[in-house]
């Protein structure tokens, strides 16, 4: 039996919304989550790995609320 290493697809936005945009693919769960987070490290945003086998979000991430944190953060110290 061969074994074949899923594909996860990874989009920006959030999912049911139509700003939606798909930003690639991977192999397997681990390897998706991880692209997820460095696009979100590089872009602040809602972004989700998607499994078109089950149809359903196997992960996300929103790091707009984290980056507006960190820039609140830098202005107060700053003043």
């Amino acid at each position: 039996m061969v074994y074949t290493v899923p594909v996860f697809d990874i989009f920006s936005g959030r999912f049911g919304e139509q700003d939606v945009v798909w930003l690639g693919a991977a192999e397997g769960l681990a390897a998706a989550r991880d692209r997820m987070l460095q696009f979100a490290a590089k872009s602040p945003g809602a972004y989700f790995v998607f499994c078109s086998d089950s149809q359903l979000i196997v992960a996300a991430v929103n790091t707009s609320r984290l980056m507006r944190a960190s820039e609140s953060a830098k202005a107060k110290g700053a003043a």
